[in-house]
């Protein structure tokens, strides 16, 4: 079996580097920026053809987006505490179970064996 290599306590994944962290902050939010800059444009140019009057305002669906992400988190956040489970939960299952004497022998002797012998 081949080991894993070791990794050094000084040694980060590239995703976990301030820089890369910060990059990535970056190009999210100049892509929101832009595609909300996008809407008003669009909108501008009557080129969006709504079909309620909510679908007019030009960030719409970025207001949309935004929030049903957020119920996503917090659903989640409250969905944890309903089904965490403590800490060692499935460790102690083996230990719970009830001992069966018949499952412990390879081989079972019975009266019919011995009278057959």
């Amino acid at each position: 079996m081949s080991e894993h290599p070791k990794i050094r306590e000084d040694e980060h994944s590239v995703f976990e580097r301030p820089r890369t962290i910060r990059i990535i902050w970056i190009v999210l939010i100049a892509s929101c920026v832009l595609f909300a800059a996008l809407g008003f444009v669009l909108a501008a140019m009557h080129e969006m053809h709504p079909h309620f009057t909510a679908d007019a305002f030009p960030a719409f669906y970025a207001v949309v987006g935004f929030v049903s992400f957020a119920f996503i988190v917090l659903a989640g956040q409250h969905l944890r505490r309903i089904l965490m489970r403590p800490e060692g939960y499935y460790d102690g299952a083996e230990a719970e179970l009830p001992h069966n004497p018949v499952a412990d022998d390879a081989v079972r002797v019975t009266d019919m064996d011995e009278a057959k012998a």
